[in-house]
């Protein structure tokens, strides 16, 4: 599937969480966020993904 640039704006606190987070799991903070939408998506009832 094609990535595609998405800008939102979150909290300065927990953008620095997630960084410290993606820097002690390798992955990257763009990762985290993807993992944890797909989660969320796949819970609601009538998710499209």
């Amino acid at each position: 599937m094609e990535k595609k640039k998405f800008t939102t704006t979150l909290d300065g606190d927990l953008i620095k969480q997630l960084k410290i987070v993606a820097v002690e799991q390798n992955t990257s903070v763009a990762g985290i966020l993807e993992q944890l939408i797909k989660e969320y998506l796949t819970k609601q009832p009538t998710h499209l993904y």
